[in-house]
């Protein structure tokens, strides 16, 4: 058991145990397509994180002026296009989802805000 301790201590004393891991979000939309191709873990983050904002203005979407309706309506069929039928791996989708619990308040706020914005400017 004493090993153990001093190989940490190594490790820290070394830095290779102190480097912060910042989280990555990065978002990118896939290419339309067949489910032939399996996403990237970036694709499949677009995927989950709109399909979250999505829901959250779809009640919105029921008093909404005709400007924001197509705006909805538009990022629908483009989350469908893109997101309907795909294939990922299991531990790219728990990663995913795990962020998408921890900022489940932020995407719902976003989403309600890019339709909301819409209608402001047209």
């Amino acid at each position: 058991m004493g090993h153990r301790r001093t190989i940490a201590l190594l490790l820290l004393g070394s830095g290779l145990a102190l480097g912060a891991c910042s989280e990555d979000f990065t978002e990118a939309k896939p290419a339309n397509g067949g489910n032939e191709r399996t996403l990237s873990r970036t694709e499949l983050r677009w995927c989950m994180f709109n399909d979250i904002r999505i829901e959250a203005a779809r009640p919105d979407m029921r008093g909404a002026k005709q400007g924001q309706v197509q705006a909805f309506n538009t990022a629908v069929t483009e989350w469908n296009a893109a997101c309907r039928s795909y294939r990922y791996s299991r531990s790219d989708r728990d990663a995913v989802q795990r962020q998408v619990e921890a900022r489940r308040q932020q995407l719902e706020t976003e989403g309600k805000a890019r339709f909301a914005l819409r209608e402001a400017g047209g």
